[in-house]
């Protein structure tokens, strides 16, 4: 299989609101938000029908714990993981932990960004900013990238991007993991004359509460636009992420463009895969690539 990792049940719209099945490979997670304690053992009985899952695992979303962390991760069936999941995602292989208290190493919906950035990335420099586990540059490393650089203000997920790109035979440079906060990163980079041929932007839908005194609260797109667009070289991409659901793509995409002095233009539009259905589409993730004109 070159798909091992996906989405089998979307609750929010699929008729049960709070309630989310992934697959990892031989691991099936039940993340939900709602109580379910009554319906845990019919759902993990519907799961082994489907596939011979070597664990089934249930997660409570932190918000249902009162105190807004996660709770006691539980083995349904088979033992909890003690070591990261390699899954496979379009080819690609990816280390997951969905058996931890917090995020699973890869997100699912973003499958078509992956996809994207691979077609779009020969011999050309990438930059992936907020970079979590570093699936966008790898995909743009497989894609033929003549480098990689990425950013993140944590050490242990880039500790696994690194990882990530040995599961696929692809080179480790140290100097394309770069630990630190992105927007004290950017006007360095743009000082020292970088230039890149694409830029991922994927910043967090809302920015941590220790760093807001200095950076703009949430996906704030045009003080990041500006600040990336120097180190856009002719013709090259800039990849965005909208992942919030009170604004519009269309609203996005314009705050984007007016950032950038109407030098990027609309290359090409995406959205999380049919694994992730919803009858609104403003309310999936939506994936915008401009080109620098």
């Amino acid at each position: 299989d070159d798909l091992t990792a996906y989405r089998l049940l979307h609750g929010y719209a699929e008729g049960r609101p709070g309630l989310t099945i992934d697959r990892y490979g031989d691991t099936a997670l039940i993340a939900h938000k709602v109580d379910i304690a009554d319906e845990l053992e019919a759902i993990v009985a519907a799961l082994r029908q489907c596939h011979p899952y070597a664990s089934v695992i249930a997660k409570a979303h932190r918000y249902f714990n009162w105190n807004s962390t996660a709770l006691s991760v539980t083995a349904l069936h088979g033992e909890l993981p003690t070591a990261p999941l390699v899954v496979i995602d379009n080819g690609l292989r990816f280390a997951t932990t969905p058996h931890a208290n917090e995020l699973t190493g890869l997100f699912l919906d973003a499958r078509a960004a992956r996809a994207w950035i691979r077609e779009n990335s020969m011999d050309r420099r990438v930059l992936n900013l907020f970079a979590y586990t570093g699936s966008l540059g790898v995909a743009a490393a497989a894609g033929g990238a003549r480098s990689v650089v990425h950013v993140d203000s944590k050490k242990n997920p880039l500790q696994v991007a690194r990882e990530n790109h040995r599961l696929n035979d692809l080179a480790v440079d140290e100097r394309g993991f770069l630990c630190g906060d992105v927007y004290r990163h950017l006007p360095r980079a743009s000082k020292s004359g970088a230039q890149f041929d694409g830029i991922v932007l994927d910043p967090p839908p809302r920015v941590p509460e220790r760093q807001r005194r200095r950076n703009p609260d949430g996906q704030d797109y045009a003080a990041l636009v500006r600040l990336v667009i120097p180190l856009l070289a002719p013709r090259a991409w800039l990849l965005c992420f909208f992942h919030r659901f009170d604004r519009t793509r269309d609203a996005f995409e314009r705050e984007v463009i007016e950032a950038s002095d109407h030098t990027l233009r609309i290359e090409w539009r995406g959205t999380s895969g049919p694994d992730f259905p919803e009858n609104d589409p403003e309310r999936k993730l939506r994936l915008t690539a401009f080109v620098r004109s």
